[in-house]
């Protein structure tokens, strides 16, 4: 499978990131291999569509942990899929028809990163997926969103995706969609606050920022969560 390095966007987060493009109709099980990652036992019977994105995410995380001292390190999946770091090192893998992303950080104050790249909904994906995504006093915010986006869901998916990366390692439990509520936004970012206790020090009313760019087919968001005590 072909892996390059190609990056049609530059985050807005200050950490280290590594973007690739990658062909998985061409993918082999000797490709795992060839980029130096152990195929996961768990996906040994997965499609190989998985699999190549799987390695191709896998790959630029190892890149973007290089410049942080780590060369070589495998990022192998916990039993909840989250990516295992080395230790003193946050960051966030995602992948999306063809393009594949990695973002870390050694800083102490962040606690969790999260982004997620999404290739643009069809208008009826976007009117199917709305009463999964949305809260329905999101109503009146997704509406002014959606006056400035032409695909405004497919936006608040992404951002809700990348608001769960980042909260994870400090919440440790699944929480869905509902927990975090849009607000506001402008230009680059999404304004959204919990609507719910997920943590002790993430308690109802947070207030969570998302920074948010996109191309002509594609969405990335990025979201941080820092240590402000």
């Amino acid at each position: 499978m072909h892996i390059a390095p190609a990056s049609p966007f530059t985050p807005q987060l200050p950490y280290v990131y590594r973007c690739m493009v990658f062909s998985p109709d061409i993918y082999q099980d000797a490709d795992y291999k060839h980029f130096n990652q152990p195929l996961p036992d768990k996906l040994h019977r997965a499609v190989a569509k998985r699999k190549a994105e799987y390695l191709a995410g896998r790959v630029c995380a190892a890149s973007a942990l290089q410049p942080l001292g780590h060369t070589h390190f495998v990022v192998h999946s916990a039993d909840d899929r989250a990516p295992i770091w080395p230790k003193g090192i946050r960051g966030s893998i995602t992948h999306s028809k063809g393009v594949a992303m990695a973002v870390t950080t050694d800083q102490p104050d962040v606690l969790g990163i999260g982004i997620d790249i999404e290739h643009l909904m069809t208008d009826k994906q976007e009117s199917e997926l709305r009463g999964q995504i949305l809260r329905d006093d999101e109503t009146d915010a997704f509406t002014a969103l959606g006056q400035d986006h032409e695909k405004p869901l497919t936006l608040v998916f992404s951002a809700k995706e990348s608001i769960y990366k980042a909260l994870y390692g400090v919440v440790s439990a699944f929480f869905g969609f509902d927990a975090a509520k849009l607000i506001a936004h402008d230009r680059q970012h999404l304004r959204f606050i919990l609507t719910t206790d997920l943590h002790p020090t993430l308690p109802t009313g947070t207030a969570i920022t998302v920074h948010y760019q996109s191309t002509h087919d594609m969405v990335l968001t990025e979201c941080v969560h820092l240590n402000t005590n």
